[in-house]
């Protein structure tokens, strides 16, 4: 604590001296301290050649008759004459080089840091500098180029730091004028990152312009970052709106240049101070739009930043739906003076506040709001000072959220007023990180306000519910998903002879034989806003389809299976006794009447039936006969030619005729095919042959019986 103590007493001192210079005057207030302008284009921009706009070093000139004096020391780079600068006029064009930056002995080149902080006044102990002549007046930018270290490739290794280095605008009388140079993107190096004690700090002081013209200085106090980027802005890291999301430390970088950050006091002839109470003139008036979201309209008497709290969730305190709103006020916005702030009408998850909400908000009118986003600082052991320039204030409380990062970082929405330093962190924190805080010179409520959102029902969506119907149905259910911004539904049938109930999100259709095809749909509705768009479905009455099955004859019960067939059209669905079947099993189905319904279904649904009845007998014309000849005469004179069994009823067979030695002369699965008294063609000799007969005697279950014996083939 007392080394802190004695740190900042020693810089307080080192203010107060007496100005010649702007440069490292300011980011190195004492002989020791470690302060370096850094061009490092692996990491950004700032200060190269062609940089956009926030990441220039800015040189600001009032007039024709001032002078532009700058100097640099001693650069890191291997090959010096391939480091170039170069001077920029407020149009772009180029004023000065490109040069090699200058080498000892050469004009423009500072050697000691005494030189550097006495400034470009050789006479009076400073250095001898590069002079312009400005033609016209405003922003000048000085801008530095170094070749990529490896073919198109730029890596931190080749970054160019300046050991010293000034920038100072001289009037026509050949006295400086200081708070003309500035950037919103500044990038310093403070030595190599070594964990405290070091005397590798960073002690410079920044002076902060915010939109709103209020300058407020931040006390480095000897943080500890090696190569680091700093800029200012009114949100923090990011700029979704989302203030509470905007605002915190971020992995990475995320130091989005919009103020400018001067290296003294911004000159007020040319940077005027802002107003330093701000205030909000009443009334405040609200209009609540159809689509659910509302306009707030506010009156300030000051440039500013407006801050809505939108209590969504009634629970007192801040609740996961509330939402923060942050917006930029002017004191003229024109028209009628109103500021008008947007809110989209959506809670802080993300969902849309229902129609007819009543909803309170609060608002803040903040001055001065200044975020400091960081990037790469490893050590920052004393933590931070901040002191308000200009309009004079006390020290505002500095505020941070470090609660993304990994390592504890730290989170003081209540705010930090340390006069030793404020918002302490380790490597663990700070480490290629982007760290945040904030601070505020003054602010003013207003009385709550109330107002309800209104919002006009959603479209329905899709109507569940059959969009065919074949005559003979006699209802049907349609539904919507309800829609918690309606407070009522209005549907409509366009056919006729159909009772149309209404449900509310659901409605109930009743046919009748009459009914005929239309539209049905269906709209939300509310008083505040009205009727959504309607939802429609067609509605189409088909007739069903005509169906015939073809008439069956009686069938024995051991007869063999056939496939079912005889329906039109095709493309149905049999059934026998109410068991949906392919095949007709006579057996399975056993004897008696059985009944067979053919069921059609079109491509809309529509089914339709015929039937048709089945006899399946079991009486003695079904009973199974074979009777076998004892012999043949195969002569050729018509009359017992072949040997064939006599049958009624069989329904598999076969039929094997053996010599007496042995042999097969003959086999038929026919009962119908009969042998002819020949073998190979040749006909055989009269005698004794014998026959094995196999034919089945059942269907269900399937049995088969054989006869065998002898038959006399007669020559």
């Amino acid at each position: 604590m007392g080394k802190r103590f004695l740190f900042s007493i020693f810089l307080l001192l080192c203010v107060r001296l007496v100005t010649l210079a702007e440069g490292t005057k300011q980011i190195a207030p004492f002989d020791s301290a470690a302060g370096q302008l850094c061009i490092d284009k692996s990491r950004n921009n700032f200060g190269f050649f062609n940089a956009a706009p926030e990441f220039r070093i800015n040189i600001h000139v009032a007039g024709t008759s001032e002078k532009i004096n700058f100097g640099l020391g001693a650069i890191n780079y291997l090959v010096q004459s391939q480091v170039q600068y170069r001077l920029t006029d407020p149009s772009g064009n180029i004023v000065v080089g490109p040069n090699i930056v200058p080498v000892s002995g050469q004009q423009g080149f500072i050697d000691t840091y005494k030189k550097a902080v006495n400034g470009p006044f050789p006479g009076s102990g400073g250095y001898d500098p590069i002079q312009y002549q400005p033609t016209v007046p405003g922003d000048y930018y000085l801008e530095f180029y170094y070749p990529p270290d490896s073919l198109t490739i730029y890596s931190e290794k080749a970054r160019i730091m300046f050991s010293f280095f000034d920038i100072t605008v001289v009037s026509s009388a050949g006295q400086p004028v200081l708070g003309r140079v500035w950037s919103k993107a500044w990038q310093f190096n403070c030595g190599n990152v070594e964990p405290p004690p070091t005397n590798n700090r960073f002690w410079g002081n920044m002076f902060i312009l915010s939109d709103d013209s209020i300058v407020t200085a931040v006390n480095c106090n000897g943080f500890i970052g090696g190569t680091f980027s700093i800029s200012s802005n009114k949100t923090g890291c990011s700029t979704t709106g989302n203030i509470s999301v905007d605002r915190q430390s971020r992995t990475g970088f995320h130091t989005y240049p919009q103020y400018k950050i001067f290296l003294a006091d911004p000159d007020s002839s040319i940077f005027p101070t802002g107003k330093a109470e701000p205030g909000i003139i009443l009334p405040i008036t609200t209009t609540s739009n159809c689509n659910g979201s509302v306009d707030i309209k506010v009156k300030v008497d000051q440039d500013g930043i407006l801050e809505l709290f939108i209590e969504v969730n009634p629970h007192p305190g801040a609740d996961p739906q509330d939402v923060k709103i942050t917006a930029n006020v002017l004191a003229n916005p024109g028209g009628t003076g109103y500021n008008i702030i947007h809110w989209n009408g959506i809670d802080g998850k993300g969902n849309p506040v229902k129609n007819g909400t009543a909803v309170t908000s609060t608002i803040r009118f903040i001055h001065g709001i200044t975020h400091l986003p960081i990037y790469d600082i490893e050590y920052n052991d004393n933590g931070y000072k901040v002191a308000v320039i200009r309009p004079p204030g006390v020290s505002p409380s500095i505020f941070w959220d470090d609660s993304l990062l990994s390592g504890s970082g730290t989170v003081n929405l209540t705010g930090c007023n340390d006069p030793l330093g404020c918002h302490l962190w380790n490597i663990d924190i700070g480490d290629t990180n982007t760290i945040n805080s904030w601070w505020y010179v003054a602010s003013a409520s207003a009385p709550n306000i109330s107002f309800t959102v209104k919002r006009t029902p959603l479209n329905p969506g899709a109507i569940s519910g059959d969009q065919n119907i074949c005559k003979g149905n006699t209802v049907q259910v349609y539904s919507v998903v309800p829609d918690s911004n309606a407070t009522s539904y209005v549907w409509n049938y366009t056919g006729s002879g159909a009772a149309l109930t209404n449900h509310g999100s659901s409605a109930t259709l009743g046919f009748s034989d009459t009914t005929t095809s239309g539209i049905l749909s269906v709209s939300g509705n509310n008083l505040e806003c009205g009727s959504s768009p309607a939802s429609t479905i067609p509605v189409t009455i088909y007739p069903l389809p005509a169906v015939t099955l073809s008439r069956y004859d009686s069938i024995c019960f051991n007869a063999p299976s056939l496939p079912l067939s005889g329906g039109i059209p095709l493309g149905g669905v049999y059934s026998i006794n109410g068991v949906v079947r392919k095949m007709l099993n006579p057996a399975l189905e056993g004897a008696g009447l059985s009944s067979i319904v053919y069921r059609y279904t079109d491509i809309h649904g529509c089914s339709n039936a015929d039937t048709a009845a089945l006899w399946i007998t079991n009486g003695k014309g079904c009973e199974i006969v074979i009777r076998v000849p004892d012999a043949f005469s195969p002569n050729g004179d018509g009359v017992n030619d072949h040997f064939l069994p006599l049958s009624a009823n069989i329904r598999q067979f076969s039929m094997n005729i053996y010599s007496r030695s042995g042999q097969l002369v003959f086999s038929s699965e026919a009962v119908t095919n009969g042998w002819d008294g020949t073998f190979q063609g040749q006909p055989c000799t009269g005698g004794t042959y014998v026959y094995v007969i196999v034919y089945k005697s059942s269907e269900s279950p399937p049995e088969f019986r054989s006869l065998s014996g002898t038959l006399t083939l007669v020559r």
